[in-house]
């Protein structure tokens, strides 16, 4: 009798094993808010516990099968970015990513700091921390994955094709494979400035970038089912394919190389942004305010289009300081084109942000109410007047105006990041820890190279 129980006992045992290592994951979940595949699910997952694509060097959807089956249990797969953290909550000061079970003497300290109604940066890490773990429970849970299991054949024939879509995106990655080809437009780009056989070459490559920045445009547009401009990741993503498709027309009509190169280079630099600071890959679900105006996509698609004329300019502004640093003579022609530029840009610009003010009455009721965004673009706006008041006044030399053009490109980067990161005003949308790191190198990037070219020939005497 006692033989008979112990092998039925077993037999349970075997059978409950062989239920949960046969589980299969759900195709498509309910998930915040939006049903949505499962690997935007497993992205959200990497991206809640480390902040980065992989965790433990695993991808997300070996680690979230890796949590399921709890083999997970025995990795550090939390990453823990602020070193006050770890001292608060007595972990390893030698490390930064730690296990589960690391957190389970203080987990109730975790939930008290997550708990503060604060937007301090160590609350943040703490709120993002507290998320992370519960997120990890939950996923261990079969009950939890049924509940979030969503038929797709329940689901409409529209909303089956944008889940679909967002899945082969996904698993496409469009994204991915432009930013390798701005990179190679970039070192071709680069190469040409000495190697005129490959001015061709970094033309069609530079072009295929803005091939591959309008499909993940319209790609995400039909996944979402609007205009994809309502993120920071999306207005940078329209300000590659601006600026991409500007410096490849100008730069081929004039055989301007070195604008070729600024271009791709700054291309390259915004994709590098996306990638490093801001997560776009994941589809959110978006605020109704944001998803219903037509005057927002109106106003974000002219912003987006202004801005890239003026950084044109900008850019145009550069070379023609590095020509007049190391000897070279800047014709009439690019002086033209350079004001000619700004104008257009300037005129873009200022319908753009006519364009916010109706959709500001639309969404908030007032037009204008100096907000740190809303005076960003006043201050693009007010540089490029003081460029063009100088120009038509001969108040200047040449070269001042054109310095004073480079320097747009820092106004310009200021209205777009400086404003977010300041994480005030109903436009800080895009506020990431990460943007300032790269704005502050970009900032004094940039006036370095301006005052090289602009006093390289001062030094040389």
């Amino acid at each position: 009798m006692t033989f008979r129980m112990l092998a039925l006992v077993l037999l349970l045992v075997g059978q409950v094993l062989a239920a949960q290592e046969n589980f299969a994951l759900p195709e498509f979940v309910n998930f915040d808010g939006r049903v949505r595949p499962l690997n935007s699910l497993e992205n959200a997952v990497a991206d809640a516990l480390c902040e980065k694509r992989k965790c433990a060097g695993l991808k997300p959807q070996m680690l979230v099968q890796k949590i399921v089956n709890g083999s997970a249990d025995s990795l550090n797969v939390f990453r823990v970015n602020r070193s006050m953290a770890v001292e608060i909550l007595h972990l390893d000061p030698l490390r930064r990513d730690f296990k589960r079970s690391d957190f389970d003497e203080n987990r109730s300290l975790l939930k008290q700091y997550a708990e503060r109604e604060d937007s301090h940066p160590l609350t943040l890490e703490f709120s993002r921390l507290d998320y992370a773990l519960d997120l990890f429970d939950s996923l261990q849970g079969q009950g939890f994955w049924r509940r979030i299991s969503v038929p797709l054949q329940e689901l409409s024939p529209l909303t089956q094709r944008q889940l679909l879509a967002e899945r082969a995106y996904l698993n496409f990655n469009l994204p991915f494979l432009t930013w390798i080809l701005a990179c190679v437009a970039f070192a071709l780009s680069f190469l040409a400035l000495w190697k005129s056989r490959v001015w061709v070459a970094a033309l069609v490559t530079q072009s295929l970038v803005s091939v591959g920045c309008a499909g993940i445009f319209l790609w995400r547009g039909f996944v979402e089912n609007r205009v994809p401009l309502t993120s920071l990741y999306e207005m940078l993503l329209a300000l590659v394919l601006g600026v991409s498709t500007f410096a490849v027309a100008v730069a081929a009509k004039g055989r301007v190389k070195p604008l070729l190169a600024c271009g791709s280079g700054l291309c390259l630099a915004l994709f590098l942004v996306m990638r490093s600071a801001l997560a776009g890959d994941t589809f959110g679900a978006v605020a109704m305010i944001l998803n219903s105006s037509f005057w927002l996509s109106m106003h974000v698609f002219t912003i987006a289009v202004g801005f890239c004329g003026l950084i044109l300019a900008s850019l145009l502004a550069h070379v023609m300081l590095a020509k007049r640093a190391f000897g070279g003579e800047v014709s009439v022609g690019m002086q033209k084109l350079l004001f000619g530029t700004l104008g257009v840009g300037f005129a873009v610009s200022t319908l753009g942000t006519l364009l916010g003010g109706f959709w500001a009455e639309v969404a908030w009721g007032r037009f204008w109410g100096w907000d740190p965004k809303e005076n960003g673009a006043l201050l693009v706006l007010i540089w490029v007047l003081v460029v063009m008041h100088l120009k038509a006044g001969n108040l200047v030399k040449p070269k001042t105006l054109e310095v004073l053009s480079a320097l747009l490109l820092i106004a310009i980067a200021f209205c777009l990041f400086g404003v977010n990161l300041l994480g005030v005003g109903l436009h800080s949308y895009g506020f990431s820890p990460n943007l300032l790191a790269a704005f502050s190198a970009f900032v004094l990037g940039d006036i370095l190279i301006v005052c090289f070219f602009s006093f390289w020939k001062r030094f040389k005497r």
